[in-house]
């Protein structure tokens, strides 16, 4: 069985709102890594540099643990 929903205080929540947040915990972990190290640097764009690493991590998790 599929989850679709998951409750929360009562709420009818996607799931897919789990792996969002999930992405975003492991994204700030990841910048406050690459902010010390001065990788963002190396990018010419450092926001869209951003921007990628948060969608390849996105697609990682669901790819792994998504329906």
């Amino acid at each position: 069985m599929l989850f679709e929903q998951i409750a929360f205080g009562g709420i009818y929540l996607p799931i897919f709102l789990l792996f969002l947040v999930g992405t975003g915990v492991i994204y700030v972990l990841l910048r406050m890594i690459l902010l010390r190290f001065q990788a963002y640097r190396l990018f010419w764009h450092p926001a869209l540099a951003g921007a990628s690493v948060f969608i390849i991590i996105l697609s990682s998790l669901l790819l792994l643990f998504g329906p």
